[in-house]
């Protein structure tokens, strides 16, 4: 399918066609308003195309199907419904209710419909419009009969009747009301259009196919299709066009021979057209499965045999790489809106397919051009002059007006103008294919990239762009991973194109790979010879001996070398840009890692060649630079480098088995602390008559050798003068958080001179570590905890001497780090310089706090009952031995103690050891609102010391635990009267009911009778607890037996509280209750 054949309509989404009659925009303004408002389109408005006319209309006639006209689809019937036939005319008129000519005015308008309704010949539909400018005192009524009178009048029903209110639109065009207004109207258009085109798709679903034609088919199916896409069911559109183009695939076999091309034309464009659809409903892998479809059905089918076998072949080649063309342009519009595209399918797939299939139409043209007649003139009248006049798609344009094949003479004709027509196109196929190296670049699908760029190269060649391609060829066999096997023929290809344009670069670095052993096994060539005398001044001959190329053409390309050599040409090879040369250079530096400022360093260079003759160097030209580098990631790099003299070696002479080994010194001077210094670049002199350079920069050094294999180092760093001050010995302090660690750093001077003013600063934005920004330091005879810290050692330091320096600081944080301190000091001439010293730290805990509540039996509980008493239980365990003085509850402000004295505790002078565990406990209630569920109950204050002298004391505030409080509406306690208990003795206990609750709670109590107590007294009581408030009740029972017994229990229930509450609240009351037995005193 051409797109230029069947027109510009194809490339876009069918709008419904509507027709505005009856406005003048060039003298009122209101109706100029109306129009702009009509053609602002955008993409959320309905698809509609709208066109203003005035005058006749020039509506195509409705024309008669004729079964028996040859041809398939007509190209001018989707223009028909796309420009000509409207879906709707809509009339304006300005006419008010209360107009005083009413009757005129209905005339008007009903004489205006009936003009255009007069001119339609596809049964477009009408609409009517009424432009009112001024609010009328009309009743509604009097509207609503005068609007019926006029539909009457005019034919029109009451949906086909619109009202424009423009009174106010006239200075401001584009207001809100006037957009609603056309809102609206556009919404009724498209459901007026709508029926159109349905009432368009009855009348074609109902015409009768005589024979059941497989082009009338097509021809219907296609129609229908088309409507339903202006009709906006583009799903029905698809599957009406894959009904077409199933007909055509099942009918491909009764395809008459002279009608091919014009079936494949009208095949592409209904796979276009599928394939469009299924990208527009998001079915990309169905769009691209009927892709599939299309090719293994349509491509691999006979290209047939008219107008010539020759042409039809071209003509099928030409069709499949247009198909494969417009499917990847589809699938590109479809990306730019959003489709995810992957690696396996992208455009560039299908891009690359259309340009293989038009090389092989290239192939094709080029042997018919070959074969055909020199002499023929081209044929007058044209043949193919009325192409862009055919009647119905694929048809060609000398048979128009024929029933069949035209006459011999045509036939002819037409035959030797498109043979005359043809060209060989390899620019449209380097087009093709950058497209899709642009794909491929753009989807990471890096073998697939080398593929098409050797395509290209291959096609540039046969273009004659000989440099281009050469340097196609060039960037894909730099890839050292494919196999010599595959990279010998571009080598060929390569070699044979630089030896015919007398390239002297391009040819000597072709020779220069050739003359590598991998290539000599898989592609023998006499390059080194022609390598040779290009150096010394020689003409080369033949690269490829055994190539078969006649001697006259050989001889023509020795004289063009002869006269380029004999202007002193020269070359430059950039090693870097090759994938390997015969030749070597391995480079490194024989010294330490790190050298000083101003040292001289030897630097190693090796040439190595792989080549069996010897090769003539004129010079060995080495270059070396120095650059700063970043210390750490956080610092950028800057462009300030220093280049040194290059240095070199002079003449010399290598092969395969006379390597090149020298060793130079070098002065770093001018180099600055912490840069770098490398080999740049390596240059290789050679050549007598034509002179050349082989250049060997960073990525072209030591590229084939092993890193372990590299003797000395590939680079340097050069430090600064070595320190002169260090640690007489290593420092390392395990400490406690919060504690006040004491250590000690010595310090000895190294150097041969004596230092001056000795300072040592700690700078928390230098530390490398959180952590040790964090350390806070308490300065001498200071009690002040300080984030920074300076410190003045001393004023003088003799060589050798050693000086104690007291460091007093706090770890805040846990872990291991290092301190970072920085020693400044002065040498002579007041040079000032510094060093870092490092101090490793291990802090940790001292301690582990663990805290849990329990009831008032000793039981932990995962919930506390709100406004009740319970235990609070603090434990903790130390990481060292260390001396507790004083521990302190500070509640949170819902917690409050039951005995506020015991919530702090001094002068404990608890000693706990490592590793050891002290309990601290206090009773508290807890009091929060109804709708809190989890409470933090505060914290708990810990001042201790190291279980040493001197030491310094340390408060430690660590949190206590969190824990789900439960509503509790009323309390319960109870308090045993009689003291002491004694077997067989009446026992008081006294029960207390307190209520939290804002209502009165009636509450029953239910005593459990058991065999260890006698009761006295009622067994069930009901009691009233008003809000806020307190009941008590008394019980006496009588234990049986002494000893620690089951505390009496007794049940809860009210219509108030739940029966679960309840429970809860009854864990308040103790579990056991001691009774003592009698004495022998109390007996008598």
């Amino acid at each position: 399918m051409d797109p230029i054949e069947a027109g510009d309509w194809i490339a876009g989404r069918p709008l419904q066609l509507v027709f505005l009659s009856g406005l003048d925009p060039t003298n009122k303004p209101h109706h100029n308003s109306i129009v702009t408002v009509f053609r602002n389109r955008t993409a959320d408005k309905q698809p509609l195309q709208i066109r203003v006319v005035s005058g006749e209309l020039d509506i195509p006639p409705k024309r008669e199907e004729n079964s028996c006209e040859k041809g398939i689809l007509r190209r001018d019937w989707p223009l028909k419904y796309l420009e000509k036939v409207p879906a709707l005319i809509v009339v304006f008129i300005d006419l008010e209710w209360n107009h005083p000519s009413w009757e005129e005015k209905k005339t008007e308008a009903e004489s205006k419909v009936a003009s255009i309704r007069a001119s339609l010949r596809h049964g477009t539909k009408v609409a009517l419009i009424l432009i009112q400018q001024k609010p009328t005192s009309v009743s509604d009524n009097v509207a609503a009969d005068r609007a019926h009178e006029l539909c009457q009048a005019c034919s029109l029903s009451s949906k086909q009747l619109f009202i424009l209110p423009a009174d106010s639109l006239v200075s401001e065009p584009n207001t809100n009301s006037l957009q609603n207004f056309t809102l609206k109207l556009e919404a009724a258009f498209h459901e007026l259009c709508q029926s159109f085109y349905q009432q368009r798709l009855k009348s074609i679903r109902s015409r009768s196919i005589p024979n059941n034609s497989p082009a009338l088919m097509v021809r219907q199916q296609f129609k229908l299709a088309f409507l339903s896409e202006l009709r906006q069911d583009t799903h029905t559109a698809l599957r009406n066009y894959r009904l077409a183009y199933d007909q055509c695939k099942d009918t491909v076999e009764q395809w008459d021979a002279v009608d091919v091309f014009e079936w494949r034309s009208v095949v592409g464009l209904l796979n276009y057209k599928m394939c469009e659809l299924c990208f527009l409903h998001s079915t990309a892998l169905e769009s691209i499965n009927q892709m599939r479809r299309h090719t293994s059905i349509f491509f691999s089918s006979a290209p047939g045999i008219y107008p010539t076998p020759h042409l039809a072949s071209i003509e099928h080649l030409l069709w499949k790489s247009k198909q494969c063309y417009q499917f990847a342009h589809l699938f590109e519009k479809s990306v730019i809106s959003g489709l995810s595209a992957l690696a396996t399918l992208n455009p560039g797939t299908h891009l690359d397919q259309a340009a293989n299939v038009y090389a092989a139409a290239n192939v094709e043209i080029l042997a018919l051009k070959r074969s055909a007649p020199q002499n023929l003139a081209y044929p007058t009248p044209d043949p193919l002059a009325n192409a862009s006049s055919t009647v119905f798609f694929g048809q060609r344009p000398w048979r128009i007006g024929y029933e069949g094949l035209a006459s011999a003479e045509v036939e002819a004709a037409a035959v030797n103008a498109i043979t005359q027509r043809l060209v060989v196109n390899h620019e449209g196929v380097i087009s093709l294919l950058s497209a899709a190296l642009a794909q491929y670049q753009k989807y990471g699908c890096l073998r697939m990239k080398k593929k098409v760029m050797m395509e290209m190269a291959n096609t540039c060649y046969a273009n004659n762009e000989i440099q281009r391609a050469l340097r196609f060829w060039g960037m894909v066999i730099k890839d050292g991973a494919l196999p010599y096997s595959f990279r010998k023929d571009m080598m060929h290809r390569a070699t044979w194109a630089a030896y015919a344009i007398t390239s002297v670069q391009d040819f000597m670095a072709c020779c220069m790979q050739l003359m590598c052993p991998a290539y000599a096994e898989v592609l023998p060539s006499s390059c080194a010879t022609c390598f040779s005398d290009i150096l010394n001044g020689i003409a080369p001959g033949s690269p490829f001996p055994s190539d078969d190329i006649a001697q006259e053409q050989l001889q023509s390309y020795r004289q063009q070398w002869q006269r380029v050599i004999m202007e002193r040409s020269s070359f430059v090879v950039q090693a870097s840009k090759l994938a390997e040369i015969f030749l070597e250079i391995r480079v490194s530096f024989l010294d330490d890692q790190t050298v000083d400022q101003n040292s001289k360093v030897a630097v190693r260079v090796e040439v190595i060649s792989k080549a069996d003759s010897v090769v003539s160097l004129n010079d060995v030209i080495v270059h070396l630079k120095s650059k700063q580098f970043a210390i750490e990631s956080s610092q950028s790099t800057t462009d300030e480098s220093l280049i040194y003299d290059p240095i070199r070696l002079g003449k010399m002479e290598v092969c395969s088995k006379k390597p090149m080994q020298r060793v130079v010194l070098i002065d770093l001077k001018n180099a600055q602390c912490n840069w770098i210094v490398t080999v740049s670049k390596v240059t290789l002199d050679l050549g007598n008559v034509c002179r050349g350079q082989i250049e060997f920069d960073e990525n072209a050094l030591n590229r084939n050798c092993l890193v372990e294999n590299i003797v000395g180092l590939e680079f340097l760093k050069i430090g600064g003068d070595k320190s002169s001050v260090k640690l007489d010995n290593s420092v390392n302090v395990d400490c406690l958080i919060g504690e006040v660690t004491k250590t000690e750093l010595v310090i000895r001077n190294t150097s041969k001179k004596p230092f001056h003013n000795l300072q040592l600063d700690f700078k928390r934005q230098e530390q490398k570590r959180a952590e040790a920004a964090a350390v806070l330091f308490v300065e001498k005879e200071g009690t002040e905890l300080k984030s920074e810290f300076s410190f003045d050692v001393c004023e003088h330091l003799n060589s050798g001497d050693i000086v104690s320096i007291p460091l007093m600081f706090a770890a805040q944080l846990i872990g291991d780090y290092v301190l970072q301190l920085e020693l400044s000091y002065k040498i002579e001439d007041d040079l000032e310089k510094k060093t870092i010293l490092e101090v490793a730290v291990n802090a940790k805990d001292p301690f582990i706090v663990s805290s849990t509540v329990l009831n008032i039996n000793g039981i932990p509980m995962s919930s506390i009952l709100n406004n009740c008493e319970h235990i609070l239980s603090v434990q903790i365990q130390s990481a060292a031995s260390i001396i507790i003085d004083s521990v302190e509850f500070l509640m949170a402000d819902v917690a409050t103690l039951c005995d506020p004295v015991n919530g702090f505790e001094k002068n404990l002078n608890d000693k706990v050891n490592a590793n050891e565990v002290i309990c601290y406990s206090a009773a508290l209630r807890v009091s929060v609102k109804e709708d809190e569920s989890e409470t933090p109950l505060g914290r708990m204050s810990i001042e201790w010391k190291r279980a040493a002298p001197n030491t310094i004391p340390v408060r430690s505030v660590v949190p206590l635990c969190r824990i789900p409080v439960i509503p509790c509406p009323i309390a319960i306690t109870s308090h045993i009267k009689t003291n002491p208990t004694i077997v067989r003795q009446p026992i008081e206990i006294c029960f207390e009911l307190t209520s939290h609750s804002e209502e009165v709670i009636e509450i029953s109590i239910n005593f459990d009778l058991n065999d260890v107590f006698m009761f006295s007294g009622e067994r069930k009581i009901t009691l009233t607890v008003l809000p806020s408030s307190t009941r008590r009740m008394n019980v006496i029972v009588m234990a049986l037996s002494a000893g620690r017994l089951n505390f009496p229990k007794i049940s809860l229930k009210s219509v108030q509280v739940p029966d679960l509450i309840l429970q809860q609240s009854l864990r308040t009351l103790p579990a056991t209750i001691f009774v003592l037995p009698k004495s022998k005193d109390s007996t008598a």
